[in-house]
């Protein structure tokens, strides 16, 4: 019998993140944190109007969060974090220790529909004094922070690309979720919008 292959995830920017600093120099220090949060565990949930309350408290005992219950509102501190995309719809987001898909399955009721989303989406944190100047330059959105509080979380076209956007902190601190077959392209938008700022990618 044939030994089963365990295939190690690759990131989406093998060969183009590449640490160091880049731009400017400033006497302050970069103004950009950039780097990729990985392996990184991404599960998006979905239930009909009548099995919120339902999901909501199953949820909260399964993993230790209340989800929000009001869309583009976030929750947790990332073990996990939930971002609530819609009405109905959720992202449950950790660092990958366990088949968080497969916990969730096993724990939450059968009307909910649970996809691993792990291996189709790339997830980009983004950090420093210039983060929300840098953001502003590629959306439509309101990032100042007194619109785009810690904790809300955003769909939006970031430099042409379709991702959410997580506010973690005032710092600030934010995490891009981007489809992977985008990543190479946001993360080269992001350096290139960064470099005026000084940017530390790691």
């Amino acid at each position: 019998m044939a030994d089963t292959v365990i295939l190690a995830r690759r990131s989406a920017l093998a060969g183009s993140l590449q640490p160091g600093d880049h731009g400017a120099n400033r006497f302050d220090g970069p103004g950009i944190h950039l780097t990729e949060r990985t392996p990184f565990s991404v599960v998006q949930l979905e239930a009909r109007a009548d099995a919120i309350p339902a999901l909501s408290e199953a949820l909260e005992a399964a993993t230790g969060t209340a989800p929000s219950l009001t869309p583009n509102q976030s929750a947790g501190t990332g073990r996990p974090r939930i971002l609530a995309t819609g009405t109905g719809r959720w992202l449950v987001v950790e660092p990958e220790h366990r088949d968080l898909a497969a916990h969730l399955r096993g724990t939450l009721p059968d009307t909910v529909a649970v996809t691993d989303l792990g291996h189709a989406r790339t997830v980009l944190r983004l950090s420093g004094r210039d983060a929300r100047t840098l953001l502003a330059k590629g959306c439509s959105i309101d990032m100042h922070p007194s619109a785009f509080l810690t904790d809300t979380s955003r769909m939006t076209g970031l430099f042409h690309a379709a991702c959410l956007i997580d506010c973690r902190s005032a710092e600030p601190v934010f995490d891009i979720y981007v489809h992977r077959s985008y990543a190479v392209h946001l993360f080269e938008a992001l350096l290139d919008g960064a470099l005026e700022y000084g940017c530390r990618v790691s």
